[in-house]
């Protein structure tokens, strides 16, 4: 890999760059800018001429730089900087290229007109790729007064992120209370009890991808206290964001965007591979500042964890250049029936499930395994609202080599994880149906499975059932292992 480390600050380019892709740069889903040549020279700053006639709009600060054949860039960069197809057509004609990676992405509040900066002093034309700007030229000297105005108006909110306190408890328990159950069905104050009781405990003990969760307070540079989000830890060096709200005078302010930043580099201080969240497709202003700090949507649920709206799962990969570590192995075509799992003997019901759990995803302690096992037996509660688990096994004489995991959501949506260790389509889809069948007298209004891409055979499997695909979800829980997420309603 080719990089340049060092750059002279006193040198800077005016890179032409067509709208749309100006936007994605300013909306921060857009971190590197591809080029088939760059100057020799050193560059700390780059200024954007948007073509088309709208002139230089803003500016980005210049991280490494990238010189690599195609093949490989594209690995580097991946979807941060265009599609795949996209990138293959620009760089049609070529075998290097570079990648600039885009830090510090600003908009001027008005935009510098070519058309005015054409008098005796400058006698600009618009570039066809890029100018190089030198610290003699006055244009150089414009725009860094130009760049130091935006900075001075723009006055950047800052904030940190603190442990809750005891004090703050009632606080957080009122807010996130008022704020999740004004968009999500069935949401009492035992919601956030819930999360401050995980992260007392310091891990979670019922979660199957999720490690632990830390409530934390959001700060101002005063120490004051503005509000509070919810980290919640998953394996595989995922955190998912959320609920993060603000007391009311404190938010269109800039101290979401604020928050989002000061999120991201607490997470990558902690070795985080990824951000996600989720948002009522309905929450407007939410989506345009998640989508203003890099998350991706991932996938749209239709009235997942309510009736009146769907929900946006929305993403953001923090490392470059992943590789998969999880190979799905083949499996016999082994013939089953549905088996209580009551009924099979403890010890062995734990090693299956412990092996199948494997085979798809990760290793998992057999203390976990016991206590979900022991959880979705035993549980007597029916009710949706109550979150009752449950377990549907596939097997014969004693034995299981398939099984789903039924875990309820908020709002009536039942999360399936579906485990197997045979390739019997038919065997398989009576396990399907018969979790589909529980869902519907447990209440539930929605079936929906995470699994791999990878194992095509069961989402062909589970599409043939009538479920439809609504996003795929890239590594959340193993690197390198992208998931399709596949839903049905009752």
């Amino acid at each position: 890999m080719k990089s340049t480390e060092s750059r002279d600050a006193r040198t800077a380019l005016l890179l032409s760059i067509r709208p749309e892709h100006s936007h994605r740069i300013f909306a921060g889903s857009k971190r590197f800018e591809l080029r088939k040549v760059i100057p020799a020279v050193p560059f700390k700053r780059v200024f954007l001429y948007e073509t088309g006639g709208a002139g230089i709009v803003g500016w980005f600060d210049v991280g490494r730089v990238f010189k690599q054949p195609i093949t490989k860039l594209w690995k580097t960069v991946g979807t941060a900087a265009t599609s795949r197809e996209r990138f293959l057509s620009y760089f049609s004609s070529t075998k290097e290229g570079f990648a600039i990676a885009i830090l510090n992405a600003h908009r001027f509040k008005t935009s510098i007109s070519i058309t005015e900066l054409n008098g005796d002093a400058f006698k600009l034309q618009p570039p066809q790729s890029f100018i190089i700007l030198q610290p003699s030229a006055p244009l150089f000297a414009l725009l860094e007064a130009a760049r130091q105005q935006t900075l001075k108006i723009e006055s950047p909110k800052v904030v940190s992120l603190r442990r809750i306190t005891r004090a703050q408890r009632e606080a957080y328990t009122s807010l996130v209370t008022r704020h999740v159950g004004a968009n999500y069905d069935g949401i009492d104050e035992g919601f956030a009890k819930s999360n401050l009781r995980i992260h007392d405990l310091g891990f979670d003990p019922s979660g199957f991808f999720t490690t632990s969760k830390e409530v934390l307070g959001i700060h101002k540079s005063n120490k004051s206290c503005i509000g509070f989000t919810t980290l919640t830890h998953k394996s595989g060096g995922c955190v998912k964001t959320g609920p993060t709200v603000l007391l009311p005078q404190y938010r269109s302010k800039g101290y979401g965007q604020a928050t989002r930043k000061e999120i991201e580099d607490y997470v990558v201080r902690h070795k985080a591979r990824k951000l996600y969240c989720t948002c009522p497709d309905t929450s407007i202003e939410v989506m345009r500042y998640l989508l203003a700090a890099g998350m991706r949507v991932e996938a749209h649920l239709a009235n997942h964890y309510s009736t009146s709206h769907g929900e946006f799962v929305l993403g953001k990969l923090l490392t470059i250049d992943e590789t998969g570590t999880n190979i799905i192995k083949p499996t016999k075509n082994l013939h089953g029936d549905i088996i209580d799992p009551a009924l099979i003997d403890r010890n062995q019901l734990v090693r299956d499930f412990k092996e199948m759990f494997e085979r798809i995803w990760r290793e998992v302690p057999e203390h976990f395994v016991r206590g979900f096992l022991k959880q979705s037996i035993e549980e007597k509660a029916t009710e949706h609202h109550r979150k009752p688990k449950r377990l549907v096994c596939l097997g014969k004489e004693g034995h299981v080599f398939g099984a789903v995991a039924l875990l309820p959501k908020r709002g009536g949506a039942v999360k399936g994880l579906l485990l197997r260790n045979t390739s019997n389509g038919s065997s398989v889809k009576k396990m399907v149906d018969a979790s589909f069948d529980m869902v519907s007298q447990l209440g539930g209004r929605k079936l929906y499975f995470l699994h791999p891409i990878a194992d095509s055979e069961t989402i062909l499997l589970l599409k043939l059932q009538g479920f439809q695909a609504e996003g795929f979800l890239l590594a959340p829980y193993v690197p390198g292992q992208d998931v399709v997420v596949m839903s049905r309603f009752v």
